[in-house]
């Protein structure tokens, strides 16, 4: 369905903006608040934790995008599952079937170029040359794009490179899920967001604001081409200085974040896996939770709001 272009990036709903740093690590605003990090001697990734009373919470922050081909260890966080309640998974935002096929059907054109104007001609330079550089960098050519507004054509730019460079949105999530499956532990995804609101308001945002969105797309790019690798390698074998040295989420939130109804959702996730957490230390017992690194760590996300709950969040 052709919608999806519209919903690309949304994966990225929960995941705070990207400041480019001097350093040249694509991350700065990391909490500052200090926990202990369980780093396994088996080289698998680092695990957080978090107990009250006769209840605990174990914490496996991911990174995105992996390799599709990566292997890592995670014999310790099989180990650490068994006997748990249930696994949290972190919210998502999705478009209903119904819904999705109705505004494909009747207002499909609303995310598209007016009539007779193609995507490239309404980009000034040099923004139109580094378009034309990335798409050619990939392998697409410019009617793959052009239809669409820059926005839109940005989330599809996106999608293509990663495409192009083998990797994967979501892997380790994915590999959590099917060892729960396999140890009978039930997964709970924390929210589902509708995410219509989100694909309504696009076209609503001004030319200058599209312009912005491609313009963060390159960035990822050649912050992907740069980081990607190095920060899903770190994070395999629990070196979190690595993975700050190298992880990164789309500039495209920045994009989004014009969108009202994206900066909305955005703020409901990183309050809602939090609570999630919360009440799971409500109970006796153990639980599991996976979530995306920056959600848990950058200033302002799932880690500084249990501290501010009162609870000490370290290692055993």
């Amino acid at each position: 369905m052709k919608l999806r272009v519209a919903a690309l990036g949304l994966a990225a709903v929960f995941a705070p903006a990207l400041a480019q740093a001097p350093s040249g690590a694509p991350v700065q605003d990391w909490s500052n608040v200090e926990t202990v990090v369980v780093t396994p001697g088996n080289g698998g990734p680092a695990l957080w934790h978090v107990a009250r009373n006769s209840a605990e919470v174990w914490i496996l922050p991911t990174v995105s995008p992996v390799p599709k081909d990566m292997k890592w260890d995670s014999s310790q966080v099989a180990a650490l599952l068994k006997g748990s309640s249930a696994m949290l998974l972190p919210p998502r935002a999705e478009v209903g079937i119904v819904e999705g096929l109705w505004f494909w059907t009747w207002h499909m054109d609303t995310l598209e170029q007016p009539d007779g104007t193609t995507l490239e001609s309404t980009l000034p330079e040099p923004l139109r040359t580094r378009f034309i550089a990335a798409r050619t960098r990939i392998g697409r050519d410019a009617d793959r794009y052009s239809e669409f507004l820059g926005g839109v054509a940005a989330l599809r730019l996106e999608s293509d490179y990663w495409d192009f460079a083998q990797l994967t949105a979501n892997g380790p999530q994915k590999t959590m899920e099917s060892l729960a499956s396999h140890e009978g532990v039930p997964t709970q995804t924390v929210a589902v967001y509708p995410a219509m609101g989100v694909v309504h308001d696009i076209p609503k945002m001004t030319p200058e604001a599209h312009r912005a969105c491609l313009d963060f797309a390159i960035n990822d790019v050649d912050t992907a081409s740069t980081h990607a690798v190095a920060a899903a390698n770190a994070w395999a074998v629990g070196d979190l200085a690595g993975v700050k040295a190298h992880y990164f989420e789309t500039r495209l939130d920045d994009c989004l974040g014009q969108n009202a109804a994206y900066s909305v959702l955005r703020e409901t996730a990183n309050r809602d896996m939090a609570k999630a957490i919360l009440a799971a230390l409500n109970k006796p017992g153990k639980t599991f939770a996976v979530l995306p690194m920056g959600f848990f760590l950058r200033k302002g996300g799932v880690l500084e709001r249990l501290e501010a709950a009162g609870l000490t969040v370290s290692g055993p």
